[in-house]
């Protein structure tokens, strides 16, 4: 995953602080469908297991998009840890709409999250079978197992909303592995696939952390906004209620701003998730987990599928950080997040992110300051005191760990707002298409001359005098 960009908190929308935006693509390429086993046929005893836990996993599905709870005790082993119970009861809550998830009276629109879709399969098995520990697998046998398997599954979901369909999204997948036993004709969930004693081959061909749903936090709720592409749906866990009340306010205005500089060709609805700890943040992009009192959100999404044009599972995920935001700071930041769904597609991972950044915080930002210096202070003091940028931030310069993110963020969206002011918008959005593809050096700047018309070495010269005379 590329660097995280963080997106501003300020108190005022004018402040440009570092914003968190997950940027990078997890995969190019459609992930191969569960469908796609081997087409060896299963030996009889491999066909009874498959059948078996399959059933099993349909009845899973059933019962926790159901919310019952009650049922979904009987399909968990005696021998599930407690952990792993209280995780699958969890997930049933949520979709029950527990105490958490009911609604107060200042949100009537919270309502607990329906899905369009979502099943468990049973995933092809590459590689040999991984084996339960001797003495685990003996527990097993002495309660009357007669029969243990450890298998990859694929869970396939697809949003929903607080009513279904909601966000038409395209099916998600998430690989997982889980441990069964038989007993008689029957299957169990005994847990995850960590129970065998060797889970780190699985940890070596995937060394990321694994991607989850919003369910696998407790109080989760939903609440349907209108927008232009269709229904967007804003998901929130208790201690974020506020901010998603607020975001599904200004979704369908941050999502017409947005058409208004990259136009209709995109989807032109969106997945929000305002989270309340720093843990849920970090489970839903798959980051290391830590503050993010500087940071306001994040766009993720699980893959990229050329061959139909779309990104699945893309999510903008907000930040604890961001409840202290005010409205116009918020709209700010959905606007930033929903340039980077507006052109994810066009946006090779290679692009270069004073791009990338620059041109989402200059839509952001667009209309919401009068000088240089509310927008960009650091950029500004160093401007005023003679620094001024003598090349376009490296993508190196943005990490959130030096004091130099900042200057970057907002040379960056400096740039972007020069262009866009100095050859208009058409121009600025032609100019990350060109150079959004990626490349070389001296095919980004061909890239670059193509949509302005002008060499790199005179709009950067250009750029930099603009600078100057910003800050007198």
């Amino acid at each position: 995953m590329r660097p995280l960009r963080v997106a501003a908190a300020p108190a005022l929308a004018i402040a440009l602080l570092l914003p968190v935006t997950a940027c990078g693509a997890d995969g190019e390429q459609p992930a191969p469908s569960s469908s796609a086993a081997s087409t060896t046929p299963l030996n009889p005893y491999e066909q009874q297991r498959y059948d078996g836990v399959s059933a099993l996993l349909d009845q899973l599905s059933s019962t926790l998009v159901n919310g019952d709870r009650g049922g979904l005790a009987g399909l968990i082993d005696a021998a599930a840890t407690p952990e792993f119970r209280q995780h699958m009861q969890t997930i049933a809550a949520d979709f029950a709409g527990g105490p958490a998830a009911a609604k107060p009276s200042s949100q009537p629109t919270r309502k607990p999250l329906k899905l369009k879709e979502f099943r468990y399969r049973v995933a092809p098995q590459n590689g040999p079978e991984h084996l339960l520990e001797q003495d685990f697998a003996t527990r097993l046998e002495q309660a009357g197992a007669s029969d243990t398997w450890v298998s990859p599954v694929d869970l396939e979901y697809a949003l929903g909303g607080a009513a279904v369909p909601g966000l038409d999204e395209p099916t998600v997948t998430l690989h997982q592995s889980f441990t069964f036993a038989r007993y008689g004709d029957d299957w169990k969930v005994v847990g995850d696939g960590g129970l065998a004693p060797d889970p780190t081959a699985q940890a070596r061909e995937n060394p990321k952390a694994p991607e989850v749903g919003p369910w696998e936090f407790p109080g989760l709720a939903a609440t349907d906004v209108r927008t232009a592409g269709g229904t967007s749906t804003v998901l929130s866990y208790p201690g974020a209620e506020r901010t998603a009340v607020s975001a599904a306010k200004i979704l369908p205005g941050a999502v017409d701003e947005v058409s208004k500089f990259w136009g209709t060709d995109w989807v032109r609805r969106a997945a929000v998730v305002a989270t309340a700890t720093d843990a849920q943040f970090a489970a839903l992009t798959r980051t290391d987990a830590g503050s993010t009192a500087a940071a306001a959100a994040a766009t993720v999404f699980t893959m990229i599928d050329r061959q139909k044009g779309q990104v699945v599972g893309q999510r903008i995920v907000l930040t604890p950080a961001a409840r202290g935001l005010s409205p116009a700071a918020l709209a700010v930041v959905l606007r930033h997040e929903l340039t980077h769904v507006a052109s994810r597609l066009t946006t090779a991972e290679g692009a270069p992110l004073w791009l990338t950044e620059g041109v989402p915080e200059y839509v952001g930002r667009k209309g919401t300051y009068r000088d240089l210096v509310d927008a960009a202070p650091e950029l500004a003091a160093a401007v005023a005191g003679g620094q001024v940028p003598r090349a376009l931030p490296s993508d190196g310069s943005f990490s959130v760990d030096t004091d130099a993110a900042r200057v970057a963020y907002q040379s960056a969206w400096s740039f972007a707002a020069y262009v866009g002011k100095t050859f208009g918008d058409d121009r600025l959005k032609q100019m990350y298409i060109g150079v959004g593809r990626g490349g070389d050096t001296a095919t980004t700047d061909a890239a670059m001359k193509e949509a302005l018309g002008v060499d790199k070495s005179r709009v950067m010269a250009d750029w930099q005098t603009w600078l100057r005379g910003q800050v007198r």
